[in-house]
């Protein structure tokens, strides 16, 4: 969000990019765990195993629901404790799942594992485990901050696309899982109990690297209801009663179904169209490396123009890449469509991770985002299995990208809509 407020003077040094550096790892890390790769194990998992396309949609909705189902606790223990102990002890576990799952058989052991990776948040689409903490160290700067910590999953997407498919290919898809889950362990684990802190007041430090000369926002410990610099900050119950609010929660929602719906059937989708499964996983570099840099040009914009506009732009982002897959005759389309596509997720990255801040403040941001991660995530879940029995019914693929669409083009106009909330509607605004 835009600010005429003048930054103050450079300090040597601000912990808070420590937290941003940490946080890149971490979300670099979580790749291995199964999300946009995720995909390049369908094939050869469903060759050995027979399962249907609709079961491994609701391997994906098992971990998306799962998440929901905790998120509010899980924000709850962002805003109290941080992500220092939080995350090393998701991540253990989400190993060791992992591990299991490339020794599994049945459809109700994959089921079940991916549920068990989903419970902590960490592994979820646009967590909040990692982007509450960094959203908590900045405000002026939080585009900029929120931008590079995303960045490591648009990049670690270049990396472990085609690793994983290089993997596959070598070792099988067992141990493949079993590879990804070490490497995850191994970056994640060590970084965040060294190096994470929950926000700049518990080390006596200000937001943005500010000058300590505000010793009554101090008080951000014991009285939540106040702000820092020129930021609303809004309670849980204020927050849910703004229009704005569920305008969001219905965008989101509606995306969610459509990006839930995508993300996964669109490498066996062009592998069915007879590329290469390497081509694909380069194409899907790709998917990632646009998602890296528009996540950081999406984060500068951030800080200077309505978010709402930035998301707009995503979903319309969308739309252009679906309908590129639904007409692709070469190579060269299928990797247009895929840089497209990761483009609009960059930027949709970025808007998640913003919004909520910008809108109703960093005091509660981690409750508040708890309470609407299960909704976003249960959609998500949702349009995993909806394509899978869509294209089961139909034999293709094609009515499913109709229908995803419809829904893209809904929540671009709905978010136009979505203004931010006045003070009128009882957010306490006070200057630090």
């Amino acid at each position: 969000m835009a600010t005429t407020e003048t930054e103050p003077p450079r300090q040597r040094f601000f912990y808070g990019w420590v937290i941003v550096a940490t946080m890149f790892a971490v979300n670099f890390s979580t790749m291995a765990t199964g999300t946009l790769n995720y995909g390049l194990f369908v094939l050869p998992m469903q060759s050995e195993l027979g399962l249907s396309r609709a079961t491994f949609g609701w391997m994906q909705t098992t971990r998306r629901l799962s998440a929901g189902a905790l998120g509010f606790a899980v924000g709850w223990l962002i805003d109290r404790y941080g992500p220092r102990v939080y995350i090393p002890v998701a991540a253990l576990m989400i190993g060791g799942c992992l591990i299991l799952v490339g020794m599994s058989n049945h459809a109700w052991q994959f089921i079940l594992l991916f549920a068990l990776v989903g419970v902590s948040g960490l592994a979820a689409p646009n967590g909040l485990v990692t982007s509450v903490p960094v959203a908590k160290w900045f405000v002026r700067k939080r585009g900029r901050a929120l931008a590079l910590s995303t960045a490591g999953l648009g990049i670690s997407g270049i990396v472990f696309l085609p690793v994983t498919q290089w993997l596959i290919d070598g070792y099988g898809w067992r141990a493949s899982w079993q590879i990804l889950a070490l490497l995850f362990m191994v970056i994640s684990i060590p970084a965040s109990a060294l190096f994470l802190r929950r926000q700049p007041e518990d080390m006596g430090l200000r937001v943005d690297g500010d000058p300590p000369d505000a010793p009554e926002d101090d008080a951000l410990l014991s009285e939540p209801r106040r702000s820092t610099g020129d930021e609303p900050v809004w309670t849980v119950r204020q927050a849910f009663r703004t229009a704005t609010m569920w305008k969001l929660v219905a965008v989101f929602a509606l995306a969610g179904v459509a990006q839930g719906g995508a993300s996964f059937h669109r490498i066996p989708y062009f592998v069915e169209k007879a590329y290469d499964p390497l081509l694909v996983s380069w194409s899907f570099a790709a998917d990632a490396g646009g998602a890296a840099a528009l996540a950081l040009v999406s984060g500068w914009l951030a800080d200077r123009i309505p978010i709402r506009f930035l998301a707009a732009v995503s979903f319309s982002g969308f739309i252009i890449a679906i309908l590129l897959m639904i007409y692709v005759a070469s190579a060269e389309m299928m990797f247009l469509s895929t840089i497209v596509f990761g483009c609009s997720v960059g930027v949709g990255m970025i808007v998640h991770t913003y919004i909520f801040a910008a809108y109703y403040g960093r005091v509660f941001l981690g409750t508040i985002r708890g309470i609407v991660m299960p909704i976003n995530l249960l959609s998500a879940g949702l349009g995993a299995p909806l394509v899978g029995y869509l294209h089961d019914y139909a034999g293709s693929y094609l009515p499913a990208w109709w229908t995803l669409l419809v829904i893209y083009g809904a929540c671009s106009a709905l978010m136009l809509t979505a203004l931010p909330p006045g003070r009128a509607d009882g957010a306490d605004h006070v200057a630090g």
